[in-house]
């Protein structure tokens, strides 16, 4: 009976790490499974997680559109109804 090896992500191998860095995650896993003889799943977990402090940072996209806290959409829409109760009243004359 052969000992299993306990790898956590913070062992992980500095080719594994680069590889990490670099964004290249399916090779990060493919070289995992080879020099620890693990299952695909394993590998999968121990490099996702590994990637979350080595992997490369997203960059904010300078095109998103950031959301207000959405009081000036109420406003908006509260001068809307007003506007059309007026032109209703206005019209129909009531």
């Amino acid at each position: 009976m052969q000992a299993e090896i306990v790898l956590t992500d913070k062992q992980l191998p500095g080719d594994v790490i680069r590889a990490i860095k670099d964004g290249r995650k399916i090779e990060a896993i493919k070289m995992l499974r080879e020099a620890h003889g693990l299952g695909l799943a394993n590998a999968k977990v121990l490099v996702d997680r590994a990637s979350r402090v080595h992997g490369p940072k997203k960059k904010a996209n300078p095109f998103a559109v950031k959301e207000s806290s959405g009081n000036g959409k109420m406003v908006v829409s509260l001068v809307a109804v007003a506007i059309v109760a007026a032109a209703y009243y206005y019209y129909v004359g009531i």
